[in-house]
């Protein structure tokens, strides 16, 4: 009588057991890194939408404060606050102004600007424009222009609006499409 024992306790793992658990665990970390990439440019949007909210909130604090007039452009991928210049009658962008300095926005991200309910097409960069315009004003009297502006994902419509209303008032609202 032939007998074979089989003792398992001493065989351990397959290399099959162990590449499936390897697969498993990489499926698991894949997924995992794709979630957080998601909600991390989820806050990035969030967070670049409530920093514009608050300059304008400010900008429009100061210009009440010392009586001038701001305006503010918008490029695809940024942004930048200007002055009016009473001697030169111009605008002039504040480029040497620690809060009021131009925004460059995450390279995945774009700005969409509705004006009066039309859709403004942006500029991708600042040119050498001589008739340099504010597409937005905040005036001394406390009154902006009101406007949209979108922060979305580039090829996206997920995003987030800020609305500023006449008075300066603004409201910040999740897109989902």
């Amino acid at each position: 009588m032939i007998r074979t024992t089989f003792n398992r306790a001493n065989s351990g793992f397959t290399l099959l057991e162990l590449l499936v658990v390897l697969v498993i665990v990489g499926i698991l970390v894949s997924l995992i890194t794709l979630s957080v990439g998601l909600l991390g440019q989820e806050s990035t949007l969030r967070r670049e939408a409530e920093r514009l909210e608050a300059l304008v909130q400010i900008a429009s604090e100061e210009t009440m404060l010392h009586g001038f007039e701001m305006g503010l452009r918008f490029y695809r991928r940024a942004y930048e606050f200007s002055i009016f210049r009473d001697e030169t009658e111009e605008w002039t962008p504040l480029v040497d102004d620690q809060l009021f300095r131009r925004r460059d926005i995450p390279e995945a991200l774009e700005l969409d600007l509705e004006l009066e309910g039309r859709e403004v097409i942006l500029e991708v960069e600042a040119g050498e424009d001589k008739n340099y315009r504010p597409q937005v004003f905040i005036m001394s009297s406390g009154d902006v222009t009101p406007f949209n502006l979108r922060f979305r994902e580039a090829f996206s419509n997920n995003g987030y609006r800020v609305l500023i209303q006449a008075d300066g008032s603004a409201e910040i609202k999740h897109d989902e499409l």
